[in-house]
C-alpha cells in the first residue's frame, strides 16, 4: 500500500514536472521606447526583448480620465507589436501620473488577433516607465508572462 502511494506521488510529480518543463508559458521582458505622434497614436520599438523585439504602434481607445488623485489619469489603448515572428496585439489600461511623468500599464494579450508565433497566445504584460519631456517620448520596461498556443 505504501509503495502504491509513493509510486502514485512520483507519477503525479512526473506529470507536473513534465508539464512545467514542456509548458508553453514563458517569462518575457524588454525595453520600449515610444514617441507620442500627437494624433492619438504612439510609435516606437522594443529592444532587449528577444522574441518581443520589433516595432510598436498604439492607438488610444479612450480619452484620459481623471482619478480621485488630481495628479493622475487613466486611459486605454490598443498596442500592435510587429516582429519577424508575427504580430502581437494587446489591450491596455494605463495609469499616468503627470507631475512625475511616470506610468504603469497592464497589457492583456489578444489571442484572436495576434498572428504568427503569437497566434493564440495569452497572458498579461506589464509596462512601467516615464517621460522626461512632458509626454513627447516615453521609455519603459516590459515584463510579464506569455503562454503560446505553439511554443516558438
Amino acid at each position: 500500500m505504501l509503495i502504491k502511494r509513493i509510486l502514485g506521488a512520483l507519477l503525479i510529480s512526473g506529470v507536473v514536472a513534465t508539464s512545467v518543463v514542456a509548458g508553453e508559458c514563458q517569462r518575457v521582458k524588454g525595453i520600449e521606447s515610444v514617441v507620442n505622434n500627437g494624433n492619438g497614436t504612439t510609435s516606437g520599438t522594443i529592444t532587449e526583448g528577444g522574441k518581443l523585439n520589433g516595432t510598436t504602434q498604439s492607438v488610444f481607445t479612450s480619452a484620459p480620465t481623471p482619478t480621485s488623485d488630481p495628479t493622475s489619469t487613466y486611459f486605454t489603448d490598443d498596442l500592435t507589436l510587429t516582429t519577424n515572428k508575427g504580430v502581437l496585439h494587446t489591450h491596455n489600461v494605463t495609469l499616468f501620473e503627470f507631475v512625475r511623468g511616470v506610468f504603469t500599464a497592464f497589457a492583456r494579450i489578444d489571442p484572436n488577433t495576434s498572428t504568427g508565433n503569437f497566434a493564440g497566445a495569452t497572458g498579461v504584460l506589464y509596462i512601467s516607465g516615464q517621460t522626461a519631456d512632458g509626454g513627447a517620448t516615453f521609455q519603459g520596461e516590459i515584463t510579464g508572462s506569455m503562454c503560446f498556443a505553439d511554443l516558438p
